[in-house]
């Protein structure tokens, strides 16, 4: 799951929603992560997906993954 943290963050620099209830100076901790449920994007497999295959076909993929585990 992807998560955001920051650390020691100004509250000044909250949105005013986020401020209520708040000192008007400090700092705090902000940890954002998705709800359940709520759809990821894509964006990983999507940039692999455009990528260039350097190996060839699958089989030279795996015939080149062999020979790196023979010659250890």
């Amino acid at each position: 799951m992807n998560k955001i943290i920051k650390k020691h963050y100004p509250i000044e620099r909250l949105p005013a929603d986020l401020r209520s209830g708040l000192k008007e100076h400090g700092w705090v901790h902000i940890e954002i992560q998705p709800e359940r449920g709520a759809p990821l994007r894509k964006k990983l497999s999507l940039l692999v997906a455009s990528g260039r295959n350097v190996h060839g076909d699958a089989q030279a993929v795996l015939s080149e993954i062999r020979a790196l585990r023979e010659n250890r």
